[in-house]
């Protein structure tokens, strides 16, 4: 790896160079993460990630289509 290529690390994964990946950020001071920290991140983010995608249901209204008239159903 010459020195100006920069690894990202969804590129180590897909390329199986993950030792490379952690050499360069070693090189560049990153410090090891603390798992713990590391874990509640990756559930803060999934969550993050339902909430983002998971349409939010309009106030007064249920999940059922609308009638071919237009009414709801109601």
């Amino acid at each position: 790896m010459a020195i100006y290529d920069h690894l990202t690390l969804s590129d180590a994964i897909k390329q199986d160079r993950i030792g490379d990946f952690v050499a360069q950020e070693e090189r560049r001071g990153v410090s090891p993460v603390d798992r713990k920290k590391l874990e509640a991140l990756i559930e803060m983010a999934a969550l993050i990630k339902e909430a983002v995608t998971t349409p939010m249901q309009s106030k007064g209204r249920t999940s059922r289509s609308a009638s071919r008239d237009g009414s709801n159903g109601k």
